[in-house]
């Protein structure tokens, strides 16, 4: 890990990228990132929006970088994209080779507008240099400095044409549009052109071609804690939740090819950051690399954060295991002071309706006739006092309400209407009784011994997470490529942490009270 310099260099190298570029800041910022991981992003947008003069932007951050541009057609050949055939290569060695020093195998930053109308010649070979950055040259396979591909088109690649697997190497992508403000449209007006083509990035600012392959190797030494797994966890398994309720065409499909690369960007954004493991703040990059289809990409933004504001801290809490100690105590508890046995009890005689909804049956309401009232009338009613209540008649498990009267009740089974002493029908059956008994001492000082443990633990996680939130909010609010709104987002997921885990302690204690009070009533 290098010394703790990288962040103020590349907050100011950010500064220059984006001179004279009006609200394009998240495009740039993201495809400094993008460079910074060796991966590539793709931008949604009109032309004339900037995306070129981006991409020519993000070449400037290096001291030797060579750029390839291209704009793709219909008859667009690999020997524009790859270099021509090598003509003396072929005549005197009879060996099919490019000269691709000037092309895009020779490039380490590459821009390719209008990208879905590429051959599928073309495609192939992108297939394999975006993802393993290898070129085969003939009978050669040439690797591939890139640091990344910047691809553009003013629409998505159509379902059916065969583009999947290129679109899924794209793993960053963004949507780009003209300027809105009007403030930055007239700075825009009075922009020299010079100034949109000159290098903004001072000489002793750019990075080395050594420097960046060092950092390369240093971002892989990057870990990813336990933490931020579990919250990757759960928010794949939310995509899996929510794919399964559409189409093939509408899903958000996220490859094991992509968590991977998305893995290498929030590394690459950790130690930019002069960090040595990432953190939940860096999990928001993931936004803009799940959507598939133009008009998902602000439901990818909502179940990121829905997933760090019901999930994110709560990673660091291990809840399960927690859990499991407090129900491992509860059954040890019952196991030693309950005692159950079977006895003969009176009820109320219960007649079930078609929907099994219960009623008791009033006996001898009139002459020898039944009636019948609702189980839950029955049950709310209390003694001594008048309750004005429905009566049923019963035919065929079909209950009819037919008029209301008032009763009175007097007992268990007895009530009075009218005037008239009533009672409900009963029935004898054997029921399930538990009596508590009083545990030994020798198993409430275990108890105790365990819930202290489990108590501790909350306390501690407790404490953990009061004194992350300065430094956690902090470093959102300082971060270089995720928006500063999610500060607001990231106190409220570490609250509810708190509030999560408090919770956890306070029912810790309620089951300590539990026992310890059996123990003084016995």
């Amino acid at each position: 890990m290098s010394s703790p310099k990288n962040y103020p260099r590349f907050h100011s190298l950010l500064d220059h990228l984006r001179k004279d570029l009006y609200e394009k800041e998240k495009v740039v910022r993201l495809g400094l990132l993008a460079v910074m991981a060796g991966e590539s992003i793709f931008l949604l947008g009109p032309p004339g929006v900037a995306k070129s003069m981006i991409a020519r932007r993000l070449k400037y951050v290096f001291t030797e970088a060579r750029a390839f541009e291209y704009l793709m057609g219909k008859f667009s050949t690999p020997d524009e994209v790859f270099g021509p055939v090598s003509i003396s290569k072929l005549k005197s060695e009879d060996k099919y080779e490019r000269l691709i020093t000037h092309y895009l195998p020779g490039a380490q930053i590459i821009f390719l507008d209008e990208i879905w109308k590429a051959s599928p010649a073309i495609q192939n070979s992108l297939l394999t240099v975006l993802n393993e950055k290898i070129y085969r040259n003939g009978e050669h396979e040439v690797k591939v400095d890139l640091r990344g591909i910047i691809a553009a088109s003013n629409e998505l690649p159509l379902v059916g044409e065969g583009l999947d697997a290129l679109w899924d190497r794209f793993l960053i992508r963004l949507r780009i549009q003209n300027i809105k403000e009007e403030s930055f449209f007239q700075q825009m007006l009075r922009t020299s052109k010079k100034s949109g083509t000159s290098d903004p990035v001072p000489k002793e600012e750019k990075i080395s071609s050594d420097q960046y392959h060092t950092w390369k190797e240093q971002i892989e030494a990057i870990s990813i804690p336990d933490y931020v797994m579990s919250y990757l966890h759960y928010l794949r398994k939310i995509l899996q939740e929510r794919n399964a309720k559409y189409q093939q065409e509408e899903q958000m499909y996220v490859s094991d090819r992509r968590w991977w690369k998305i893995a290498q960007l929030m590394r690459a954004s950790a130690f930019l950051h002069d960090r040595e493991q990432v953190e939940l703040i860096d999990c928001f990059l993931i936004i803009d690399c799940i959507w598939q289809l133009d008009e998902q990409i602000e439901e990818a933004e909502k179940l990121v954060e829905e997933a760090m504001l019901s999930y994110g801290y709560q990673g660091m809490l291990n809840l399960q295991a927690l859990k499991q100690g407090m129900d491992k105590i509860l059954l040890d508890v019952k196991e030693e002071t309950e005692v159950t046995h079977s006895q003969e009890v009176v009820q109320a005689k219960s007649y079930l309706d078609k929907g099994k909804n219960p009623y008791v049956k009033v006996l001898n309401y009139w002459s020898n006739d039944d009636v019948f009232l609702r189980k839950s009338d029955w049950d709310n009613m209390e003694v001594d006092k008048e309750t004005f209540l429905p009566i049923f008649e019963n035919s065929n498990q079909v209950f009819r309400p037919f008029q209301t009267f008032s009763f009175t009740r007097t007992g268990d089974f007895t009530l009075m209407s009218k005037r008239k002493q009533l009672a409900v029908e009963t029935e004898e059956v054997f029921k399930e009784i538990t009596r508590l008994i009083s545990p030994s001492q020798g198993s409430i000082d275990r108890w105790n011994q365990q819930s202290l443990v489990l108590t501790r633990f909350c306390q501690e996680k407790i404490q953990e997470l009061q004194a992350r939130k300065a430094q956690d909010e902090d470093m959102a609010a300082r971060h270089l490529f995720v928006d500063r709104k999610y500060v607001s987002l990231v106190k409220e997921s570490l609250e509810k942490a708190i509030l999560t885990i408090s919770h956890m302690k306070l029912e810790i204690e309620k089951n300590r009270h539990h026992y310890e009070s059996i123990s003084a009533s016995s």
